[in-house]
């Protein structure tokens, strides 16, 4: 692959998440907005703070894959890992 094949996968790798992630937020404050506030039981700092920690490894790992430095069953125990805690994580007060 020639560096603008790289960079152009770069920018999709990276430039996708964050996009999801923004409109999902835009998302979340508009709903959040039209209701009485239930979403303040999802929205914790603590749960914010480990989606974003989730999408910027996830794009790290993507990224490094992509340029070749981790290899395939690197990214997948990552990969793994990072389901595994995401899926495994209980919000506060038993509320699933």
């Amino acid at each position: 692959m020639t560096n603008e094949q790289i960079q152009g996968v770069l920018l999709i790798v990276i430039g996708v998440p964050f996009g999801t992630v923004i409109i999902c937020w835009i998302a979340l404050m508009w709903t959040m907005h039209k209701t009485t506030g239930e979403l303040k039981y999802w929205l914790t700092p603590d749960n914010v703070m480990k989606g974003v920690t989730i999408v910027f490894v996830v794009t790290t790992v993507l990224s490094l894959a992509v340029l070749g430095i981790l290899e395939g069953n690197t990214v997948g125990v990552i990969l793994s890992g990072i389901i595994g805690y995401t899926l495994g994580t209980k919000f506060p007060d038993g509320k699933m």
